[in-house]
């Protein structure tokens, strides 16, 4: 569909005003895919970004093509790289590669979690490893196994391929589980931490969350994360989904908690920091049906310290835990489930630009209502086709 945005950039192409209405294909992981024949498409007139972009490729050709029901469309095609293992579920078209405009503050990704993430104990920090071998065997099926080091220790944070057979399960395809961005994920246990909710000083209503403090938590030092310039309505965009640890166990996500700290230092109450906070429950996810998750927060909305400056961080870290639907107002994080952790996206919302923007938008329809996969170390092409039948008015 052509957006609000690329109908003006279109008619200002149109007399000679602008550059390009579509220079770049833009492919993201962040919606939920639409079964055919089952769910419509949406109105996505009024999108101005994807829901979490991955991909963006300059166009190399364009066409004119009449479909199966005689009806005209125009088609813009683009080479994929090669390299790497995507699930996409949305595709836009950019009338750029960038925002001038947005200079250095611009749309960006931040962190794929495939950098020189930590693991945090309570006693020692330890590099994470690699598991390129299934997760599970023929004994436990489609459950994760417990991953010992060579010296038989468990360890708690690892990353592994996103095509490992542990994702093959058909409940786990059905729940939207499988990692999507990128060759590896990172997987961390469901209670990797203890978040608890803070209450308010004066009427006891949760109006934060706080990290117990024995949790443990990843970490990445030495960063120059510089978000000053951005405008408080510019957004951090995190995905991760949510797995069982036994694919047909009787335990069910009751929620999840993970703080994303940004902090002057690795202490656990440092002196600088801004937190993105999520707090989600089974009145906010349908758990049952989608387990891959976009959170999205303006600046605005993280929870900093007082005269906080973003010029002071140098490490980032994460806690998380995934409890169960048993109940209670302070839940146990519950090691049943496993979070993978898959970016975090800035998104640049506020620089305007006459002539650049999303100009079409639409959400991936498959036969099947499942995410398109783009294997790693493949060739593939992808277009995007602009309908062009006129409609009759009476």
């Amino acid at each position: 569909m052509i957006t609000n945005t690329g109908r003006t950039i279109l008619a200002k192409y149109l007399i000679g005003q602008a550059p390009a209405y579509a220079s770049h294909i833009a492919l993201g992981v962040g919606a939920t895919p639409l079964e055919t024949g089952m769910d419509a498409f949406g109105n996505y007139s009024t999108k101005r970004s994807l829901d979490f972009e991955v991909l963006r490729i300059p166009i190399s050709s364009r066409g004119y093509v009449y479909d199966t029901d005689g009806f005209a469309n125009v088609v813009f095609a683009a080479e994929l790289p090669g390299d790497q293992r995507y699930l996409f579920t949305e595709i836009g078209i950019f009338s750029a590669k960038s925002n001038p405009a947005a200079g250095a503050q611009d749309s960006k990704m931040i962190y794929t979690f495939s950098e020189n993430w930590e693991y945090h104990s309570e006693s020692s920090a330890t590099s994470i490893p690699t598991i390129t071998s299934p997760l599970n065997n023929e004994q436990t099926g489609s459950i994760i196994d417990t991953q010992l080091d060579e010296n038989e220790n468990e360890i708690k944070v690892f990353r592994t391929n996103s095509n490992n057979p542990i994702f093959n399960s058909a409940n786990r395809i059905a729940r939207y589980e499988l990692p999507r961005f990128l060759n590896t994920t990172m997987i961390l246990p469901g209670n990797l931490s203890r978040i608890i909710r803070e209450p308010a000083p004066n009427d006891g209503l949760a109006i934060s969350t706080g990290v117990d403090g024995a949790s443990n938590h990843l970490h990445l030092t030495g960063i120059s994360t510089d978000f000053n310039r951005n405008s408080s309505s510019d957004q951090l965009r995190l995905a991760f989904s949510i797995l069982d640890k036994d694919e047909s166990q009787s335990e069910r996500v009751g929620g999840v908690r993970i703080i994303l700290e940004f902090a002057s230092s690795d202490a656990l109450d440092p002196q600088n920091f801004a937190r993105l906070e999520v707090d989600l429950d089974s009145s906010d996810v349908d758990f049952t049906t989608n387990r891959y998750i976009v959170v999205t927060k303006t600046l605005g909305e993280l929870k900093k310290s007082t005269a906080f400056t973003w010029n002071t961080i140098n490490v980032v870290k994460v806690y998380a835990m995934v409890y169960d639907n048993s109940g209670g107002i302070d839940p146990d994080p519950s090691e049943d489930f496993y979070v993978a952790l898959e970016g975090l996206r800035l998104e640049n919302v506020t620089s305007q630009n006459p002539l650049y923007g999303m100009t079409g938008y639409t959400v991936i329809k498959t036969e099947d209502g499942l995410p398109v996969v783009k294997e790693a170390n493949s060739s593939n092409l992808v277009e995007f086709r602009y309908g062009m039948n006129v409609l009759d008015v009476p």
